[in-house]
């Protein structure tokens, strides 16, 4: 995964603070609620529901890092039990559980700089099981708390997703730029919240301000499945609806003189993928992404996973 190159952890005058990090990549197949997994550093995999209706590049990441004994002595030890028992319902998918860990630790330790990454956790639970203004409310809290950088960056970056979501552009661009201002340009999530910058702007018009995110995230994360992404947003100056990507040339033919039989001005783009050499059946050539929006139900009557995509 994208941000599988470099650990997460705080430091604390114990030592380093055990890493643990979720992340799903999720690119802008549809703007409905879809099931996604989450990738364990490790081998377990999680379903992760929270942030999953798509828009255009949104790739999420998510880091937890569970608190080890001993880090900080003011925090006792049962409620470095919770903390963990939360930090370990959340990634077995128990959102119930990891709230109400969660919400042990805070009442025990309500205003520890600790208490943040509590709030996060629980923030991240409450908003998978669809409690999500509560959730949102967790999450400031963990910044209101926390003094590290890595999760300051975190809970912009969640922020920002939610605001994403609400099609609140303007108030997401401010945590995404606030989360890359807490963290290195090569550590994560600056890759993730840099990628969903020139996703924003791409959204706004501004194609060559997106350029200078897209080839940051290239630059920094090289080999990357997030750097994949944007190699293949960058350099775009409109938008298409992409009904398929297909080997066989048959197949898009088809395909495209079904769409071209509809009505629509569909088309069939080559593009050299992972080796090979993609055909990408798409209809129209828009100058605004309302404009493709607005035109995506005609193409979902034929192809219902159509997505609206930049393109050069």
């Amino acid at each position: 995964m994208a941000a599988s190159g470099s650990e997460s952890g705080a430091l604390c005058s114990a030592g380093l603070v055990k890493g643990l990090k979720f992340c799903t990549l999720m690119d802008e197949k549809r703007e409905s609620v879809v099931s996604e997994g989450v990738l364990m550093r490790g081998t377990d995999l999680h379903g992760w529901r929270v942030l999953m209706r798509v828009f255009a590049g949104v790739t999420t990441v998510i880091c937890l890092a569970a608190l080890s004994a001993g880090c900080n002595t003011a925090v006792s030890p049962e409620a470095t039990r919770y903390l963990q028992a939360a930090d370990a319902a959340f990634r077995q998918g128990d959102d119930p559980a990891a709230i109400e860990a969660g919400s042990r630790f805070i009442r025990m330790h309500p205003r520890l700089e600790e208490t943040g990454e509590a709030y996060y956790i629980r923030g991240l639970a409450r908003c998978r099981a669809g409690q999500v203004n509560a959730g949102k409310n967790d999450l400031h809290a963990a910044l209101a708390l926390t003094k590290r950088k890595d999760l300051i960056a975190l809970v912009h970056c969640r922020l920002g997703d939610l605001a994403y979501q609400a099609g609140e552009m303007t108030e997401s661009e401010t945590h995404y730029r606030t989360a890359i201002e807490h963290v290195r340009p090569g550590a994560p999530p600056a890759d993730e919240a840099m990628y969903r910058l020139g996703c924003i702007l791409q959204r706004e018009g501004r194609w060559r301000e997106a350029d200078l995110f897209f080839s940051r995230v290239v630059h920094f994360f090289d080999g990357t499945p997030l750097a994949e992404l944007a190699a293949d947003h960058a350099h775009a100056a409109q938008w298409s609806i992409q009904a398929a990507a297909m080997s066989e040339a048959a197949s898009a033919k088809q395909l495209q003189h079904r769409l071209r039989h509809a009505g629509l001005n569909a088309r069939t783009d080559l593009e050299l993928r992972s080796g090979r050499v993609m055909r990408l059946v798409r209809v129209g050539s828009y100058h605004t992404y309302g404009q493709a929006k607005a035109d995506l139900p005609k193409v979902r009557t034929i192809v219902t996973d159509a997505y609206i995509t930049s393109a050069r």
